[in-house]
């Protein structure tokens, strides 16, 4: 699977204003290549995992899978693409 982020901001709300979680990110992951998302606490990793595997929408930006953007899809084709192209492993706190 080919994942590409281009130019993703997600913000949370923060009182009266917003927390920028994600700031205009861009990367590429090519098939069959491995990457390590590395950081300190609190510099986006949870956020640009939960973009990429659809399931975070982020502001802006685009999110693209094996081709497919994933701004037209909804939410049962979103659970359909995680179901086949996307594999999750959630960390225990």
């Amino acid at each position: 699977m080919t994942l590409i982020l281009d130019r993703v901001t997600l913000t949370y709300p923060d009182g009266d204003g917003r927390l920028t979680a994600l700031d205009e990110v861009s990367l590429t992951v090519p098939k069959g290549s491995l990457t390590a998302v590395v950081g300190p606490s609190g510099s986006g990793k949870s956020s640009l995992l939960a973009v990429a595997a659809t399931l975070i929408t982020p502001d802006s930006g685009q999110v693209v899978i094996d081709g497919t953007d994933t701004a037209g899809l909804d939410r049962a084709e979103l659970a359909a693409l995680r179901r086949t192209k996307i594999g999750i492993v959630f960390q225990q706190a």
